[in-house]
């Protein structure tokens, strides 16, 4: 058997390359980290303030494109539920909502919420490790959760039962 140089660095070099068993050494999670921190769950509550029947509606939207609606009476579990599915489009403008939206710290509150029969609304963003919640003034907001609270508000509306 003849043996060449060449083909025995070869073989050195493939063994010392590969086939080694378990997770390689020195490798970033963040990867990992980040695909599951893009992973959100959205609640908006709006509550109608002074009515009679019907006077509050829930939104929840998870990062995944599902969605549910329901309606209740005031202080009461939802006596009907939808649940759906967002379009591509309209999952793009939750998203984008919700970056201009995070570029802030929230108040605990925005304006005066349901203090003269206008009704409130309630928005939870849980992320990972986090989670925010506020609740806004109808007729109050600031300019940076605006166009969150315009594309929840129509998503409700389109999709309540």
């Amino acid at each position: 058997m003849k043996w060449s140089m060449g083909g025995i660095a070869v073989a050195l070099f493939a063994v010392g390359c590969g086939g080694s068993e378990g997770e390689p050494t020195g490798t970033d999670d963040g990867s990992k980290r980040e695909v599951e921190c893009g992973a959100f769950r959205l609640t908006f509550e709006e509550d109608y303030g002074f009515c009679h029947e019907g006077c509050r509606s829930r939104l929840e939207l998870s990062s995944d494109g599902t969605g549910s609606a329901a309606r209740s009476e005031a202080h009461e579990p939802p006596r009907t539920k939808r649940d759906f599915t967002l379009t591509e489009e309209e999952l793009a403008a939750v998203r984008t909502g919700l970056e201009t939206g995070n570029a802030i710290t929230w108040d605990r509150n925005y304006g005066c919420p349901d203090c003269f029969d206008q009704g409130s609304y309630e928005l939870t963003y849980e992320s990972c490790d986090e989670q925010r919640t506020t609740v806004l003034d109808p007729t109050e907001q600031p300019a940076e959760l605006k166009p969150l609270v315009k594309t929840l508000r129509a998503l409700l509306h389109a999709n309540r039962p």
